[in-house]
């Protein structure tokens, strides 16, 4: 999490999701993504999935708790994008890929690249997102933050304590 600057209030702008962070797994997580799902049932967030996060989630091997939460939700839907949008996903596809196959991280880019473009925050446990995200300060506006669900709850609860007071 990119700490020189304070994200947004999460209450108050889309959070987009990778199909990873509904993810359970028998473990003390699975209570932040029943956290998660929470908030966005009461209202209290907005999430958005990416329209291809969307077509990964559809997939007949996605479990079916991660598809009833994430199918139910707002989603982007393909359009033509603008000169200064395709300049601006080539890039996220360059630094996502890196040394890899070619290719092989077009899904990822393009799941950034909508988070980007709709969202205040990106929740994802893509170690190469994470990690590579940071460096595309042109390409990633500051309004967006691209964090992991336990960060992601940690900013949503910051913002709640500071209310309270």
């Amino acid at each position: 999490m990119n700490n020189t600057r304070r994200p947004l209030d999460p209450r108050i702008c889309p959070v987009a999701i990778d199909a990873n962070a509904l993810d359970c797994d028998g473990s003390a997580r699975d209570n932040l993504v029943d956290r998660l799902l929470g908030l966005s049932s009461a209202g209290t967030i907005n999430l958005i999935v990416p329209k291809r996060v969307r077509e990964e989630i559809q997939n007949a091997r996605t479990p079916p708790h991660v598809q009833e939460a994430a199918l139910t939700k707002l989603f982007t839907i393909p359009v033509g994008l603008n000169s200064d949008e395709q300049r601006r996903k080539r890039i996220i596809e360059q630094e996502l890929q890196g040394n890899a196959r070619p290719g092989k991280h077009m899904a990822d880019a393009d799941h950034l690249f909508e988070a980007v473009k709709y969202g205040g925050y990106f929740i994802t446990h893509d170690r190469r997102i994470l990690t590579r995200a940071g460096r595309l300060g042109e390409i990633v506006p500051p309004s967006l933050t691209v964090v992991t669900l336990v960060d992601f709850l940690a900013i949503f609860d910051d913002y709640a304590a500071r209310d309270a007071k």
